[in-house]
């Protein structure tokens, strides 16, 4: 496709790069169960909620809302909102942990939004990316519906692992990544947006057709942009299809999943995130580290969601990726699982942990 471009750059910029975009907003829109005319293509979720919040018209008093869980990248965003606008708030909630049930979730939630009536926009994770859990997304929708607020879904890990039907989740904003588990190239994702938003919601990039009619349109031309990245995703759809679709991969990679964390589990002597088991995701989980002094040394050290020297360590010395959280003030192994993955390669990720963080408990 960039041989093919490069041949005929501006043959392509003018009559083929527009059309193939929409062309492939249509298969994703197919893919995830949506109105195509809902939906456009961006470049990652930070870019899309970028878009989002960046349009919205903000009044003094006005609120935003997120969590503990909440993406490092999205909790900058609205600091950065407030910070430019100092009449807004950031109200930043809670999840409890340990979680028995989803309705301690959406009790925290109301609990919250009673007590700030000035909320004008929820941030919502639809799975956590420190903690891997699947919050629930549908009933958090109707409670900031039925109070007044606009509710936004960070998707980020959603598409090509979990069911998606946007139109009937009836959030105003849905965003997820093509890139993370449906094969796509980085990066490639969408934006779905309800029709009451589509005249307020424009791209980051201010471009020639800013004040075109049809949202795919506006979103499509970015002048010289490179878009093959969102053109691939006809085929990474197909690819994914052909592995056997949702439904096989999930069953292949839950089995796997549930297989090396109890694996680790064991060899660590630890246990995973204490959530409902109708909360995890089917492709990622977190695992408890061994603890000793290492560990604790590690923690200490540790700011914010990640340790991020731990996971350079593990990567430097051992050459395995792995994203190391901090959760219930300890550090966890967040594990991901895909089709490529086989039981060695959590063999391996077993033993880099135990000869990094080894020493007595």
């Amino acid at each position: 496709m960039m041989e093919e471009r490069e041949r005929n750059p501006e043959h392509w910029y003018r009559y083929l790069d527009n059309d193939r975009y929409i062309n492939a907003a249509a298969k994703v829109a197919e893919f995830i169960g949506c109105c195509k005319e809902n939906l456009v293509l961006v470049e990652n979720t930070t870019s899309g909620i970028n878009a989002v919040v960046k349009s919205m018209s903000w009044n003094k008093g006005d609120g935003i809302l997120c969590t503990d869980h909440t993406y490092e990248s999205m909790s900058n965003l609205v600091q950065y909102i407030a910070k430019e606008n100092q009449d807004i708030e950031v109200i930043r909630m809670d999840i409890p942990m340990p979680i028995q049930d989803e309705d301690e979730v959406v009790q925290a939630y109301a609990k919250v939004i009673k007590k700030s009536p000035q909320i004008k926009l929820a941030i919502i994770d639809h799975i956590t990316s420190v903690s891997a859990m699947i919050l629930p997304v549908h009933r958090l929708v109707d409670l900031c519906h039925e109070n007044g607020i606009l509710a936004l879904i960070d998707g980020a890990h959603c598409p090509g692992q979990l069911h998606l039907d946007l139109e009937k989740l009836r959030a105003d904003y849905y965003v997820g990544n093509l890139h993370k588990w449906v094969f796509c190239p980085r990066g490639c994702a969408l934006l779905w947006i309800h029709p009451n938003h589509h005249n307020t919601t424009h791209p980051i990039i201010t471009s020639a057709k800013i004040f075109h009619a049809n949202l795919q349109h506006r979103y499509s031309y970015q002048g010289t942009r490179d878009s093959i990245p969102y053109l691939t995703a006809t085929k990474a759809i197909e690819f994914y299809q052909s592995l056997g679709g949702m439904d096989a991969i999930v069953e292949h990679n839950s089995k796997l999943k549930d297989w090396a964390s109890s694996m680790l589990s064991e060899a660590w002597n630890s246990t995973c995130l204490p959530i409902p088991n109708s909360m995890r995701a089917p492709f990622m989980i977190l695992v408890g580290l061994p603890d000793t002094k290492t560990t604790r040394e590690y923690e200490i050290k540790t700011k914010g969601h990640y340790s991020d020297e731990l996971k350079k360590d593990i990567y430097d010395k051992h050459r395995v990726h792995t994203v190391i959280c901090h959760v219930m003030g300890k550090l966890w192994c967040r594990m991901s699982v895909n089709v490529y993955n086989c039981q060695e390669d959590y063999y391996k990720l077993r033993d880099a942990i135990l000869s990094i963080l080894k020493d007595e408990a």
